[in-house]
């Protein structure tokens, strides 16, 4: 009986201290500047495929805007939410975190891979290449409407990209949704919905897919979050 009793205890002072954690490890302003990011980066990446002297210049350009985002989203991210933290009197790293880190992880170098091998692929094209036993040589190239010379197998797999990026996200806020309020659960199955439904029907309109779902999806729930939780 003491040792079911000690048991139960340990389990309640458990639930008390990730409590916390769960409820009110939120900024609402984090997402709000991701969103914010996102549409920055859109907004360069149309610029830089307008005014890029070569296809490798605008990709190589297009590297730096992009990898600029993620880490200005991320650098973002990381000093909104400690900073509520530390007005919510919350520990900065515990066992809860821990565990969401661990889901993450998976779900981004796995994402990361993919985007990377899609990329090197598209890119070797390109350049006429053979790699992983596919021709990249002129008679597998296609001529598109604007004149540019693309693989036709690489182009659609390049074009899947934005779909990929919102899955693999997805997949990740969801499970990272049990250990905190609805909306990051809701969040993440709008975002898994979404890169469905543009793997299906909108892989040529990659500015739109991004800027709706990275970008007007955090948008909406950092308000959401920021009215019902604050930060």
């Amino acid at each position: 009986m003491n040792t079911d009793k000690a048991t139960q205890d340990l389990q309640v002072i458990r639930q008390l201290m990730e409590r916390p954690i769960r409820f009110s490890s939120m900024s609402g302003l984090a997402a709000i500047q991701a969103g914010c990011w996102t549409f920055l980066g859109l907004l360069a990446d149309r610029w830089v495929f307008a005014h890029a002297r070569s296809w490798s210049e605008a990709f190589a350009m297009d590297l730096v805007v992009w990898g600029g985002v993620f880490i200005a989203a991320l650098a973002g991210v990381l000093l909104l939410t400690g900073r509520y933290e530390r007005q919510q009197g919350i520990p900065h790293w515990s066992p809860v975190k821990k565990r969401i880190l661990y889901i993450l992880l998976p779900h981004f170098i796995a994402a990361t891979g993919l985007i990377l091998a899609i990329v090197g692929r598209y890119w070797m094209g390109r350049l006429g290449g053979d790699v992983g036993g596919w021709s990249y040589g002129p008679a597998s190239k296609v001529v598109v409407a604007d004149g540019v010379t693309m693989m036709r197998h690489s182009m659609v797999q390049f074009n899947l990209l934005p779909a990929i990026c919102m899955l693999f996200y997805g997949l990740a806020v969801w499970q990272v949704g049990q250990f905190s309020p609805v909306e990051v659960k809701l969040l993440g199955a709008v975002f898994v919905l979404a890169g469905l439904a543009t793997a299906a029907l909108w892989q040529w309109a990659p500015y739109w897919a991004m800027g709706i779902t990275f970008g007007g999806f955090h948008l909406i729930y950092g308000v959401i979050v920021w009215i019902r939780h604050g930060g």
